[in-house]
């Protein structure tokens, strides 16, 4: 079943956001953490009505658990709308079951009920089976080049930065 997510289970969304962390990490970054330090930082994610924009948070419940998610975006630049797949997630031993199809399926409905004129649904290469996802779900490939920034570790003293 697809649903939007409950008050009360925004743990079971943060755990599934620290796993996907810890699978994504091989694909854009060098260095590894382990599942247990993504975990602790989950813990500092806003899931409420304090996030700014429009936020919908759509999960899969199997037998009574949460599955996966599909956290989706709106923005209005005052341009335009936009949607975005935020973060999306299926627990491993539920993929290949239609789980992510019918959780994209959600994800698209919101866009065309809140009216966006393009959705983004970011990947890395190499996430083969994403990619094949988003494709059946009619998500085109594009040509312009992303560009990232990450800011350095507050934590860390100028010292480390450098």
């Amino acid at each position: 079943m697809i649903r939007q997510v409950k008050r009360g289970e925004e743990d079971k969304v943060r755990e599934l956001i620290a796993k996907l962390s810890y699978e994504d990490q091989t694909l854009w970054r060098k260095q590894t953490k382990t599942v247990e330090e993504y975990l602790k930082e989950s813990s500092r994610i806003l899931i409420s009505e304090e996030i700014k924009g429009k936020n919908v948070i759509f999960v899969a419940e199997e037998k009574g658990a949460i599955v996966g998610l599909c956290w989706c975006t709106i923005v209005d630049r005052g341009v335009d709308r936009q949607g975005e797949i935020a973060e999306f997630f299926v627990e491993s031993e539920y993929r290949g079951k239609g789980i992510g199809r019918k959780l994209l399926s959600a994800a698209k409905q919101l866009f065309v009920e809140e009216q966006v004129e393009v959705a983004f649904a970011w990947t890395h290469h190499g996430n083969d089976a994403a990619i094949k996802l988003y494709k059946n779900a009619g998500f085109k490939e594009v040509t312009q080049l992303v560009m990232a920034f990450v800011p350095a570790n507050k934590n860390k003293t100028s010292k480390e930065n450098h």
